[in-house]
């Protein structure tokens, strides 16, 4: 695996941890707090996730590649790019604390619109 190029992170991202509070008898409430801001590389995969030769119940849909963040873990997300990203896995690029390798399944557009209104594509 090699180091991104700087001609490769083309997308912005903040990397955010998300905390569940109890809202009323029975509900939940999600709490965002940015933890960084980060030039990313983001590459689609394939739907099915393979440790060894055997497939995983995991969904991974997109690695992404940035600027190390430390302790990044499944309560983390990434939104970049009105995309929603949680982390199912990241580790430091051959071990060392430069680039983080982010493995991460795709929740949602955040804030798109539904249906196929000019706003989905960003015309006005």
């Amino acid at each position: 695996m090699r180091e991104p190029e700087a001609g490769e992170l083309r997308t912005r991202a903040v990397v955010r941890i998300r905390s569940d509070t109890p809202k009323g008898a029975a509900g939940l409430e999600s709490i965002f707090e940015p933890v960084a801001r980060r030039w990313c590389k983001i590459e689609p995969l394939g739907t099915a996730t393979y440790t060894g030769s055997v497939q995983t119940g995991t969904t991974i849909t997109h690695r992404i590649y940035c600027r190390f963040v430390r302790d990044l873990d499944t309560r983390h997300e990434l939104v970049a790019g009105g995309r929603v990203f949680r982390v199912k896995r990241a580790t430091g690029m051959r071990g060392r604390q430069v680039w983080s390798v982010i493995e991460v399944e795709e929740l949602q557009a955040a804030n798109a619109p539904v249906g196929g209104g000019r706003g989905q594509l960003r015309f006005n």
